[in-house]
């Protein structure tokens, strides 16, 4: 199956993987939000991710979008997207809405600006009947099947399901913080309503000035939501950070994946043989996943998994982003 898979043409994609939806008479039997946030430098990236969200979800799957964004974004900004919408699924919903505390409180936190820790504002935004959101980044992610299994899925206690990165954890945040647990907020579920109820926004602005190792905004996340109160997304959803193409740092990352908690080596296990060989050969024996993320690396400059490019410049073709984009990263195009 899986050999089959890597050989299809761009051509073909359209009947093996997207299902085109024809709007008339459909009965939604699910409803899926979910949250990312941009400026203007940004639209691109995002408009590729989203285009895959919405290329790839049942017919009667609806999806609503929230989009945090910047003072710098516009209303021609918003217009282009909503014309992508309706170009590929007109049953999808898109809300914005301005950040305002992350502008004002979060300068200089983040070196990419201060949509990146606006990720958590958005929540209080939302209206009340919004219980959960899943929040995706935009650029490095696909979207590959339907959504509605992992944004149903049973979170317990938990405040936070998301992708592990385990590369992270290190002996000072273990004894600094007591932290066994580190999610990629790249993609992660979030229970809406029990962050509003702990007034999680706030607290994450009152502790920007904690010091921080890697990705801010990351970091100071998972430092305030306790380990009790965080957990893995399955591995057959995708919940797995796709390598940076080098070598040495994919087996030096796989070897981080199997000490990281006994929860990986059984799930792990699953879909990998002892030795899986070939960074392609990996992939061939993973699984049917839901997203994959941080396929970028290396893969920008021309590089990368044939399929995931392949894929990549489908959903380019389809948003009608392809000239200015591949002006931006030339190696989305190849």
């Amino acid at each position: 199956m899986y050999d089959e898979f890597l050989k299809v043409n761009i051509n073909d994609i359209d009947s093996r993987i997207i299902k085109k939806a024809d709007n008339k008479d459909i009965m939604i039997k699910s409803i899926i939000n979910i949250g990312f946030t941009l400026d203007k430098n940004f639209i691109l990236e995002t408009m590729l991710t989203v285009t895959s969200i919405m290329a790839t979800q049942e017919k009667t799957t609806k999806i609503r979008f929230h989009f945090g964004v910047t003072e710098n974004f516009t209303a021609d900004n918003m217009y282009k997207m909503y014309e992508l919408k309706n170009k590929i699924n007109n049953l999808t919903e898109f809300n914005f809405y301005y950040l305002k505390e992350a502008v004002l409180k979060m300068k200089d936190f983040h070196p990419k600006g201060e949509a990146c820790p606006g990720k958590f504002e958005l929540p209080s935004y939302l209206p009340d009947d919004i219980e959960r959101l899943i929040i995706f980044d935009a650029g490095d992610l696909l979207v590959l099947r339907d959504l509605t299994e992992l944004y149903n899925y049973n979170m317990e206690d938990f405040w936070v399901l998301g992708t592990p990165e385990p590369s992270i954890i290190n002996s000072f945040m273990k004894v600094r913080y007591n932290m066994e647990k580190y999610v990629n907020i790249g993609s992660i579920l979030l229970d809406v309503k029990k962050l509003k109820q702990n007034n999680f926004w706030t607290k994450y602005t009152e502790n920007r000035n904690l010091k921080l190792i890697g990705m801010p905004d990351q970091t100071l996340f998972n430092i305030l939501i306790p380990d009790q109160k965080k957990n893995y997304l399955p591995f057959k959803f995708g919940g797995f950070c796709l390598f940076q193409n080098d070598k040495y740092y994919d087996s030096w990352k796989f070897e981080k994946y199997f000490e990281f908690n006994k929860w990986f080596k059984s799930e792990l296990s699953k879909f990998l043989p002892e030795n899986p060989g070939s960074e392609d050969g990996i992939v061939l024996k993973l699984y049917n996943p839901r997203f994959i993320h941080q396929f970028i690396g290396k893969w920008e400059k021309g590089e990368g998994l044939s399929i995931y490019r392949l894929l990549a410049k489908y959903f380019i073709s389809l948003a009608g982003i392809s000239n200015e984009i591949c002006k931006k990263k030339p190696g989305y195009c190849l």
